[in-house]
């Protein structure tokens, strides 16, 4: 779409004046043009200024639309006119990027080189738009369910995009879903990596390397795992003990059980404190001001995650040899996240109702993992970062998918699926599943 001179006020060229009779354009052909429009505007605003700072008025003046105009589009939902027009944005240019690496994909006459097609087209859809990709990447997460629910669409179309081209054409295995999940969810990692660094324009050369990262998976292993899997219960957690003395602690031990429980927004100092057994005017010593509740809620997000970190670190460092370590810290992971509840809710669920604050927080969270993995793992065989970034990705992607069903007690079953993602593309598929083998030994 041909953009105007800024002077103009709007960035996306406008039909000329009296299109409804001077040029034949029915209203909804008016109307579908100024659609387009609004839609284009969303995105680059939100990517510029993210969802929260966004308002109709400046997505009016860049699309070259009346607040009427916006309001006729989108003030007849029962939706904010302002979310409706996100999500109807959001549905839009995701649909267009999907259907453009489909036909990527789909034009692929070599059936091993279609995937790899599809990821080449992933990565000129980022750098031809990136806009459009910070928002479906990274703002969405922030936006609300229904944006989420979207994205969640476009995540199982690449996933069966990826198990129909990683099939074993001998035996007729296929990847179990929970491998194809965890696949899109390393190449969303690392291309939200690129996007909040801003070097998205040198994501094609990234997208080689996830390709090849990707094939290391081979369905065959991965079906011998599906087929032998067991039903694994969490193993039960010791309180914590010795705390009873800080006021520190209990305060953020407080904002979190109030925020797993209730969600972010019934947080205030008065409850938060109470609950801690501390007076407000301990609460305010530590955290004030107009920012204090963001503040606590995202030391206590801190706090969680560090010991979840140190539990994987404890359990990893066990006398046995280093893949067997990397065993050893996802289960303890997969533990830890099936019986804290509090844990798993504020770190996959109710993070998001602190964005924007919240991505750094949750990208920092995700780096002391990724550094974790790579330290463990011998010079000889260390992945690169971006292959690191992409195991952390597939993991915690295949985690937040089962907790924000609920599903936290089939965590612990998931930990022969998120070994295998940790470790075949490091020492190969068959050394892989024998770790696992020997693990549930």
């Amino acid at each position: 779409m041909g953009t105007t001179e800024r002077g103009s006020g709007s960035r996306y060229e406008k039909l000329p004046r009296g299109a409804r009779g001077g040029n034949g354009l029915s209203s909804d052909q008016v109307m579908a043009h100024q659609r387009a429009r609004v839609y284009q505007a969303m995105v680059e605003v939100i990517a510029a200024e993210g969802y929260g700072a966004t308002s109709v008025k400046s997505v009016c003046a860049l699309a070259g639309v009346s607040r009427r105009t916006f309001y006729d589009l989108f003030g007849t939902s029962r939706r904010n006119p302002k979310e409706a027009c996100f999500l109807a944005a959001l549905d839009f240019m995701v649909a267009r990027a999907v259907e453009r690496i489909k036909l990527a994909y789909r034009h692929e006459p070599d059936p091993q080189r279609r995937l790899c097609r599809a990821f080449e087209q992933f990565a000129r859809e980022l750098e031809n738009e990136p806009g459009m990709a910070r928002v479906a990447l990274v703002e969405a997460l922030g936006a609300g369910p229904a944006a989420l629910a979207g994205i969640e669409r476009a995540r199982r179309m690449f996933e069966q995009m990826i198990s129909a081209s990683m099939v074993d054409r001998s035996s007729g295995a296929t990847l179990p879903p929970s491998v194809a999940r965890g696949i899109v969810g390393g190449v969303e990692r690392v291309a939200g990596v690129h996007l909040l660094s801003g070097s998205i324009e040198n994501f094609r050369a990234a997208a080689e390397e996830l390709s090849r990262w990707a094939r290391s998976y081979d369905p065959r292993s991965a079906s011998v795992l599906a087929a032998s899997s067991i039903a694994v219960p969490p193993t039960r957690r010791q309180p914590r003990r010795g705390e009873c003395r800080n006021d520190g602690l209990r305060i953020l031990r407080a904002a979190a059980a109030i925020a797993a429980a209730e969600g972010y927004a019934h947080l205030s100092a008065t409850r938060i404190s109470r609950l801690a057994g501390v007076s407000e005017a301990d609460f305010a010593r530590l955290y004030d001001g107009a920012g204090a509740i963001e503040e606590c809620f995202l030391s206590a997000l801190d706090l969680t995650g560090l010991e979840a970190l140190v539990c994987v670190a404890n359990a990893s460092r066990e006398r046995c040899g280093w893949s067997d370590g990397v065993r050893r810290g996802i289960v303890a992971l997969m533990d830890r996240l099936a019986t804290d509840r509090i844990l798993a809710r504020i770190a996959f669920v109710e993070v998001f109702s602190v964005w924007p604050a919240a991505i750094e927080q949750r990208s920092r969270l995700l780096r002391r993992f990724t550094e974790l993995l790579r330290r463990g793992i011998p010079d000889s065989q260390r992945p690169s970062t971006l292959q690191a970034e992409a195991i952390v990705g597939a993991i915690w992607g295949l985690v937040h998918h089962h907790i924000v069903r609920g599903e936290l007690g089939q965590l612990p079953g998931l930990a022969d699926d998120a070994t295998y993602l940790a470790l075949a593309p490091v020492i190969g598929h068959a050394p892989a599943v024998e770790v696992i083998l020997r693990g549930r030994a």
